[in-house]
């Protein structure tokens, strides 16, 4: 605070605005925080519990303790942020949807809706590359030129959309959609991994597999784009590296009731054994690649929770993070 005199007998109090990035607020709530550690795969992972923190050491391909993407975990962190606000000058449950933050990346914010937007298939052509699929058309921008589904969550707009591989419907994304231009100027374009990974039961395996280059050289190995789903590394690094497959995941993970419903909720990665299904959150909770032992198909409508990054230079606003006061962002 800086205080002018103002005709000799008042003071005038100038207020420095936060300039701290989000992505620095949350990289430095770790940093600051007290670590304890957790062994899983023979790998040493960094938790700072009072802030809800760790760092995932990349999969644990690196040696330093703290060289990797930092993650929210657990069953109820306080990563609560307000996005795609009508007006974001005016921040309120009115104004704005709520969204979760699930860690720093490169320097970049990852976020995640925190409901779903509708069940959708994850591809029409029943293959599961995302650069072709009809969802990644559905949910970004530059497809406006497609007659089902182009860019209409993107755009905020109405249309035509597949219910499933083959069929379509009439949908509407004008109340859930990207509301304006000022929300699209905050999310990044950036390189989405796209590679295929096998049921493992490793934690470690997940985070590697969907960075492994393709077996084929016709199938894309990364893609660059602006809104995608939540990797399977994504759910399976909250619950104190437990694997989803098991009752103890289920309750502490913060990701399960927004993926985890009746409708399940589709994961961005890809199923390397067949190429037409993608891992999902099943109603129970656990990550899946089957249903009543058939594998899950592309082509069929599960639940759509749109995920991104907001790009780097964003500045974080008021807001503890917690679901009755959540971080904002300054809208300069």
């Amino acid at each position: 605070i800086f205080f002018n005199a103002d005709n000799g007998d008042k003071l005038k109090a100038n207020f420095e605005p936060n300039k701290e990035t989000i992505a620095d607020y949350i990289t430095n709530l770790y940093t600051n925080a007290d670590k304890s550690t957790i062994v899983g795969n023979n790998i040493t992972y960094n938790y700072a519990s009072s802030v809800a923190l760790m760092n995932d050491r990349l999969g644990g391909t690196t040696t330093d303790l703290d060289g990797g993407n930092i993650r929210y975990y657990g069953e109820s962190p306080n990563n609560y942020i307000y996005f795609n606000c009508s007006d974001y000058n005016n921040q309120t449950s009115d104004t704005c949807e709520l969204w979760r933050i699930i860690g720093v990346f490169d320097g970049k914010v990852k976020i995640m809706r925190n409901e779903s937007i509708g069940s959708y298939p994850w591809a029409n052509n029943y293959q599961n590359e995302w650069t072709k699929s009809s969802l990644m058309k559905l949910l970004n921008p530059g497809y406006e030129t497609e007659s089902v589904g182009g860019s209409l969550y993107y755009n905020s707009s109405s249309g035509t959309c597949y219910k499933d591989g083959s069929t379509t419907v009439s949908c509407d994304f004008t109340s859930v959609g990207i509301k304006n231009k000022d929300t699209r100027d905050k999310i990044a374009e950036v390189t989405w991994n796209l590679g295929k990974c096998d049921n493992t039961s490793d934690l470690d395996k997940a985070y590697k597999c969907e960075r492994e280059p393709a077996t084929s050289s016709s199938k894309s190995t990364t893609w660059t784009g602006k809104v995608a789903l939540v990797y399977l590394s994504d759910y399976d690094y909250i619950s104190y590296l437990h694997l989803c497959n098991n009752s103890t995941c289920i309750s502490t993970n913060w990701m399960e009731p927004i993926l985890g419903t009746n409708n399940w909720g589709w994961l961005l990665t890809p199923y390397s054994s067949y190429s037409g299904s993608a891992f999902a959150v099943d109603s129970t909770g656990y990550i899946t690649i089957d249903y009543d032992d058939d594998l899950i198909d592309v082509g069929s409508a599960h639940d759509i929770v749109p995920t991104l990054y907001l790009s780097s230079e964003q500045v974080i606003g008021p807001g503890d993070g917690s679901i009755s006061n959540p971080y904002k962002l300054n809208n300069d």
